[in-house]
């Protein structure tokens, strides 16, 4: 599977549920993804769409999709490199946690985390209350996003403290780890996840 991800720049009074769906048809142009979220970052005036698609083509068609009078950052197509259900799987979600990391680029640092998210991560956070799902996101140069889709505001904190309370696999070198880049909490103007989109944890 394949993902893509807007960015985009609003002001305060585009919050709507509405202007939110209308954003979102103009990178869709008719199109159906598996799913399809809009999103608002807390502290700040931009957010992102964010697509997921069986086929790279039709990632690759929607990412050149940037019309209208919205007022476009960039657009990026990014590999499903892992996804896992949460707790609360059929759940709204209302917000989104969205990390990026290894902005360097390092391919061995980026399999390391997508590893280390597979093995260790993942099932410690499996039964977190509040998470709807999460996806793990690999551009082309080894840049990585992690969204996370959550039903209150705090549960990325909860997240949080669960992941640093893991000890590291015994293969897991610290110097290794990739680098922080960024962490969003985005509230979620739009979110279409048709139940059967996200499955198991998977690579």
């Amino acid at each position: 599977m394949y993902a893509t991800i807007h960015r985009f720049r609003r002001w305060p009074d585009e919050e709507s549920t509405e202007w939110g769906r209308a954003l979102l048809a103009t990178v869709l142009d008719g199109d159906q993804p598996l799913v399809s979220c809009v999103l608002g970052r807390l502290d700040g005036l931009d957010g992102a769409v964010f697509t997921l698609w069986d086929d790279e083509a039709d990632a690759a068609a929607a990412a050149e999709r940037m019309g209208g009078d919205a007022r476009w950052l960039e657009a990026r197509v990014y590999r499903v490199a892992g996804e896992q259900r949460g707790s609360a799987a059929g759940t709204t979600p209302r917000f989104a946690q969205v990390v990026r990391l290894n902005g360097t680029g390092e391919r061995d640092r980026a399999d390391a985390a997508v590893r280390a998210g597979r093995e260790r991560i993942a099932p410690a956070v499996r039964h977190v209350d509040g998470v709807v799902g999460t996806y793990v996101l690999r551009a082309e140069d080894n840049s990585l996003v992690i969204l996370t889709l959550v039903t209150e505001v705090e549960v990325p904190e909860v997240l949080s403290r669960v992941i640093l309370a893991t000890d590291l696999l015994p293969w897991e070198d610290p110097a290794r780890l990739p680098e922080l880049d960024r962490i969003d909490i985005d509230r979620v103007l739009v979110a279409d996840l048709p139940a059967h989109a996200l499955m198991e944890v998977r690579s």
